[in-house]
């Protein structure tokens, strides 16, 4: 892939207002991340680089999207197009945390990893970042391996995990230990959940859960509740790699007219200490941040598991 293909593949990102909250919430809980300290202050900056994934953030009057038409009955599924940075897009554009990986775009990821198990997961060492991408970048800036807009950072794959899906920043700073997810799904068509969901190694491979509901997560109150039937919860897992993709477009009215009681969100810790965010709605939806996409579950185990999640 030559600079104008990275440069046209850094072009096609749109703000991800969820992914700016949680940048912010990090602020309230005190957490000192250097990587994640360099985004505030990028954002903070209200610069001018517009992130899209063709299926799109809530803002929608202002992007294009992109999906395959009768997604839900003619088994052809999602597109998820290469992305694109498109510059002078508005003054009110965010910048998000993302790196330049192999000609590809690996956006921050909501999935996590605890200090303690991140060094586990080390596998080999990509490189470090580079600091190069501003509202100010130049088209040769994109052609960079490893631009990134985090700031400077030691990039590992991810022993168990695709590097075409999922790579790892990992560092220490005075002595504590700072790592985070960054997840591609560009350039791939989703036909069903196991396109996605089979990346992330969960089902046989639960440690344990626990539920927010949608008033703590709102104001960021951390108020949590395990889940302790976890049979249950296996048994939804299994089926998500039935479920049907829809695109954020086309349901995205569920952020907002679904009230407290039907939004509800699962955290699911992987036996190698990653979490999991699930946003579930009670009609049967799932969403998975990364890809921007839902996943409409029919099975009566969505049913079950949402009448245990009280």
């Amino acid at each position: 892939m030559n600079k104008d293909d990275i440069k046209n593949a850094i072009e096609k990102l749109v703000p991800d207002e969820e992914m700016e909250q949680k940048v912010f919430d990090r602020i309230s809980k005190g957490q000192k991340n250097v990587f994640s300290m360099k985004r505030i202050a990028v954002i903070a900056a209200s610069v001018i680089v517009v992130v899209s994934i063709g299926i799109v953030a809530k803002n929608l009057a202002d992007i294009k999207v992109i999906t395959t038409p009768n997604t839900s009955t003619t088994g052809e599924g999602i597109y998820i197009p290469k992305m694109e940075l498109k510059k002078n897009a508005s003054k009110n554009a965010k910048m998000v945390a993302l790196i330049v990986y192999q000609g590809k775009i690996y956006t921050h990821s909501s999935t996590k990893i605890t200090p303690e198990n991140a060094e586990k997961l080390i596998d080999k060492k990509i490189g470090t970042t580079k600091e190069s991408l501003d509202e100010w970048s130049s088209q040769k800036d994109y052609a960079v391996e490893l631009a990134s807009t985090i700031g400077i950072a030691d990039v590992y794959t991810v022993k168990n995990y695709d590097k075409n899906f999922r790579i790892m920043t990992y560092g220490k700073q005075e002595g504590t230990i700072y790592a985070e997810f960054y997840e591609c799904f560009e350039g791939i068509t989703v036909k069903n959940g196991e396109d996605v969901f089979g990346k992330l190694k969960i089902e046989n491979n639960i440690s344990s859960a626990k539920l927010q509901r949608l008033e703590s997560w709102n104001n960021n109150k951390q108020e949590y509740k395990e889940l302790k039937n976890l049979d249950t919860l296996n048994s939804f897992v299994k089926e998500l790699k039935n479920t049907t993709p829809y695109s954020q477009e086309s349901l995205t009215d569920l952020f907002t007219k679904e009230g407290e009681e039907d939004q509800k969100f699962i955290y699911i810790t992987l036996k190698d200490g990653s979490e999991v965010e699930l946003r579930l709605f009670k009609d049967g939806y799932i969403f998975y941040e990364s890809p921007h996409i839902f996943f409409k579950m029919e099975d009566k185990a969505f049913q079950k598991l949402w009448n245990e999640l009280d």
